[in-house]
């Protein structure tokens, strides 16, 4: 089974997305003191650009092992 550019690009954002959102809620701590007129929920420091890059490396690995396995499998 060969993979067009297109169906690679699919399933890149697909795992990307998939992979984001599992990794979204690790280290998230809740302010300590409450502000009026802020969510409660609302993280201390979310992490986004470490997170980002965490879950893209994620699924470049992903995706050459996957096309590693539809090549020589």
């Amino acid at each position: 089974m060969q993979l067009s550019i297109m169906s690679c690009i699919v399933m890149f954002f697909a795992t990307w997305w998939i992979v984001f959102f599992m990794i979204l809620p690790i280290g998230i701590k809740q302010e300590d003191d409450h502000i009026i007129g802020c969510d409660v929920g609302a993280p201390k420091n979310p992490n986004i650009k470490k997170k980002l890059l965490i879950v893209t490396t994620i699924t470049i690995i992903f995706l050459f092992i996957y096309i590693f396995y539809m090549i020589f499998g």
